[in-house]
């Protein structure tokens, strides 16, 4: 159906955050930085729909992501080998489930209506040479 990539370092969704109005009130909120990466997906959602002459579907999907992180400077010619060899996984944070919603609700209403459409999710943390994610979405 669609595949397209996002350039950039990957946000995680955050918990939402609690606050208490002067009216005694509570809201909720997500910080500027995860709102501002969904939206950046959801242009790049949109464009790749538009390019395939896709509409929204709500039939189940199978949906694959790939999250891309470049190593460390400070990294040395040991581990940038073993990297390269595939022997060195990214195991830091973020943690890959909150990598994955932050992707699978910014397609919400743009590729499909609900995320839970998908029936079949596969995940990936990796190192590469540049920040990025691989996001693939297919009808079942």
């Amino acid at each position: 159906m669609i595949d397209f990539y996002v350039m950039g370092t990957p946000v995680a969704m955050p918990r939402p955050r609690v606050v208490r109005t002067p009216s005694g009130k509570t809201r909720t909120y997500n910080t500027s930085k995860s709102t501002t990466y969904k939206q950046m997906i959801k242009i790049h959602a949109k464009n790749a729909m538009n390019k395939a002459h896709k509409h929204i579907t709500e039939r189940p999907l199978k949906v694959s992501i790939t999250f891309v992180f470049a190593p460390p400077k400070s990294y040395t010619k040991k581990k940038l080998k073993a990297i390269e060899e595939g022997a060195l996984y990214y195991t830091k944070k973020p943690d890959l489930d909150n990598l994955a919603k932050t992707i699978l609700d910014a397609c919400n209403n743009v590729v499909y209506r609900d995320d839970s459409q998908v029936v079949t999710l596969s995940l990936n943390k990796e190192y590469g040479h540049a920040d990025h994610v691989k996001i693939n979405i297919q009808e079942v």
